[in-house]
């Protein structure tokens, strides 16, 4: 079996790891990246550079292989132009794809009043980013049924390991907004979510939507602070919401002016998935 991981970065890389742990030979793993191609070579793996902004000129034929697609959609927009291009390319060279995991976010689901959300609850995306995500997964999902490939998303939320705190962010001690008035934001940690990615592939079932969270939801000014603790920095300033109108940058009051708590129970209990960091204060010491 032949493992394709389109967008080989940080998680891509810890996907093709965990495979080569498991006992997937690194022959049988090709990376396709941009930029990170060193990072990617260092596992040993097959690695091809391409372009992820256009159409792939050229694809190698594999035979029922498995796909992972982590590449987030470009900055601007309401069509994921991505998943456009790379669609096309597997369409005109007639790759067979045997399974296909891509990654999206819990963003689609928009503002829900800090409730618990589910699989099933509503999508309503409210920013431009998340509805590139929610364009992704229906063009992902069309393709799987139009060319009958196994297609399972997974909506993500916040991705963290010790690896990606946000170091510039902390040194600079921007302000954070006091827990009492954030709303609930989620997370996973990087590890995790690799070994999820995995878990879909072998056991999700196709056509399904997974969320893929540690299932504790918290406020990011508590995760902040606890990234801050972990750095051995000074703890952040705190301000009211209302300061942060004047402080913060747009993209921060976007995820600030949204608040969900996402159940992961369909990912445990389908995906048979063992979570190593059931919560973000333990999770930020290691990866």
């Amino acid at each position: 079996m032949q493992y394709l991981i389109f967008g080989c970065g940080d998680v891509g890389r810890r996907i093709a790891q965990q495979l080569i742990d498991s006992g997937i030979s690194r022959q049988n793993i090709t990376g396709f990246v941009n930029t990170s191609v060193a990072q990617a070579q260092s596992l040993g793996i097959k690695v091809e550079q391409f372009d992820i902004d256009a159409p792939l000129s050229s694809l190698a034929t594999y035979q029922r292989a498995c796909c992972f697609y982590t590449i987030a959609p470009q900055k601007h927009g309401l069509t994921d132009l991505r998943s456009r291009a790379l669609i096309a390319a597997l369409e005109q060279q007639a790759i067979n794809i045997k399974r296909a995991v891509l990654i999206s976010t819990t963003g689609v689901y928009g503002d829900c009043d800090s409730e618990w959300v589910t699989e099933d609850s509503q999508t309503k995306a409210q920013t431009e980013r998340a509805q590139r995500r929610l364009d992704s997964e229906h063009q992902w999902q069309q393709w799987g049924t139009h060319q009958k490939v196994e297609t399972v998303i997974l909506r993500v939320p916040g991705i963290y390991a010790h690896s990606r705190l946000p170091r510039s962010r902390i040194e600079k001690a921007i302000p954070v907004v006091a827990a009492h008035e954030c709303g609930y934001t989620n997370r996973i940690h990087a590890d995790d979510l690799a070994h999820v990615c995995i878990q879909a592939m072998r056991e999700g079932r196709s056509g399904e939507i997974y969320n893929a969270t540690d299932g504790t939801p918290g406020k990011i000014s508590e995760y902040l602070q606890a990234a801050a603790q972990v750095l051995g920095l000074p703890e952040l300033p705190e301000i009211s919401l209302q300061e942060a109108q004047q402080v913060l940058s747009s993209g921060m009051l976007s995820y600030l002016g949204e608040s969900r708590k996402i159940s992961n129970k369909k990912m445990l209990s389908e995906l048979k998935v063992n979570l190593r960091y059931l919560d973000f204060r333990e999770g930020l010491k290691h990866g």
